[in-house]
């Protein structure tokens, strides 16, 4: 069975051929956003494939696209606030990489194997990306830096994260 990925958000029509601005989240845009590459829109628990006719890049997260058979502004309009996924494909990447949906929900430890809470989103800041981990039974969260100096080991099977700690993190 196939897994998917959310990978954009249609957010916009633009023109009166079927253009869309979409919203981007994937990271790996020079493959999902190029001609021929397909897009996947959910309707219910089917995922329709929508052919890539053109892309372009707009900035930040932003991208014009062009849909095979999308080709005026009423057919645009039918896919404005829905969103797009992508087959999920370990073949792409290289090692010590992972999907940040292997990341969700793992639980995080400290090097002393106490448990400290849990992954609960992936956040993406000009600097650095983070790791968004709620503490152990509170609401107050922490921000873990997704580099080697803090994450000392990831296990996607037992969705498990290892990290070091250091005075003032979770405070």
């Amino acid at each position: 069975m196939e897994k998917y990925l959310l990978t954009a958000k249609a957010i916009k029509t633009i023109g009166l051929k079927g253009d869309i601005k979409i919203y981007s989240s994937t990271t790996f845009e020079d493959l999902r956003y190029k001609k021929g590459s397909i897009l996947y829109l959910k309707n219910n628990d089917e995922y329709l494939p929508y052919e890539i006719e053109k892309a372009s890049f707009k900035g930040g997260n932003i991208f014009q696209i062009k849909l095979k058979n999308v080709d005026t502004i009423e057919d645009a309009e039918k896919i404005i606030n829905k969103e797009f996924y992508s087959i999920k494909d370990e073949s792409i990447l290289f090692d010590n990489e992972f999907y940040y949906d292997d990341l969700l929900l793992s639980d995080v430890y400290d090097e002393e194997n106490n448990h400290i809470g849990r992954v609960v989103s992936i956040e993406e800041f000009p600097s650095q990306i983070t790791l968004k981990v709620q503490k152990n039974l509170q609401k107050s969260a922490f921000f873990v830096p997704f580099n080697d100096f803090f994450i000392k080991n990831i296990d996607t099977n037992s969705k498990k994260i290892i990290i070091h700690l250091i005075e003032g993190l979770i405070d």
